[in-house]
């Protein structure tokens, strides 16, 4: 049975990862920088054989001191959104989409086509975000959010609130199923503390999902698209279930 993985070395690889990102380098170059092979060092990202001497060659090769990187692990950036935040991205679907492209590894020339906009709006909306304490320019003009990966927002808040009157639309709407998707389905019993668990488990699935994603970026795939993840886990209404049968 694999072991299970703690959440401050889940903290030091994700920050690692993050690094890798912000800098712009790609896992196949820092294969060759380190003299080893693309599939090792993807292992080591996921932290299987990643040893302490592994990771300083790790932190050497991409110019910072293994010190830094755990002391930023231990920050890892805000994990839930502000309440200004939020009602600012809820008010704005456009600046809310950039936030949200920008900590999927999105950067300047992909927003811009993705949303479709001029380099002057783009900017304006980079920093809107700056002042908001969401996002930071590099020198370089590379982009860097500054929550983790992970940022959450509150229960019935501006953000969910915005969520369950637009967005989850695309998610859940006629044509949920129409096109390329791919989707499982079951039906168990589950406690509140069974449910708690599933939780857990997407967000675990989602660094898993988001580690493909990247190795996407890095493979340089030209037939992608920016695709919905929706993992969900609720008790049934058997009433409603059964009223028309």
């Amino acid at each position: 049975m694999p072991q299970k993985e703690s959440p401050g070395v889940a903290a030091i690889l994700a920050q690692l990862r993050h690094e890798l990102r912000v800098q712009g380098i790609r896992v196949a170059d820092l294969a060759a920088r380190l003299e080893i092979a693309e599939p090792t060092l993807w292992r080591w990202l996921r932290g299987r054989g990643l040893t302490l001497d592994n990771l300083d060659r790790l932190c050497l090769a991409i110019g910072i001191d293994v010190r830094d990187l755990l002391a930023r692990s231990a920050d890892g950036g805000a994990d839930r959104f502000t309440l200004a935040q939020e009602r600012v991205l809820a008010a704005d679907r456009s600046l809310a989409l950039l936030f949200f492209l920008v900590l999927n590894g999105a950067q300047r020339a992909e927003c811009q086509a993705t949303l479709g906009i001029d380099e002057a709006a783009l900017n304006e909306a980079i920093e809107r975000l700056r002042r908001l304490g969401l996002v930071d320019s590099l020198p370089g003009g590379r982009l860097r959010p500054l929550t983790s990966r992970a940022v959450r927002w509150r229960p019935d808040g501006p953000l969910d609130q915005a969520f369950n009157r637009v967005v989850k639309h695309f998610f859940l709407g006629p044509s949920l199923l129409e096109g390329d998707a791919r989707y499982v389905s079951d039906m168990l019993w589950l406690g509140p503390n069974g449910r708690d668990r599933v939780q857990a488990l997407f967000e675990r699935l989602r660094d898993d999902v988001y580690l493909i994603a990247r190795q996407e970026r890095e493979a340089a795939a030209d037939t992608g698209d920016w695709c919905a993840l929706f993992l969900l886990v609720r008790p049934l209404q058997m009433a409603r279930v059964t009223e028309d049968l």
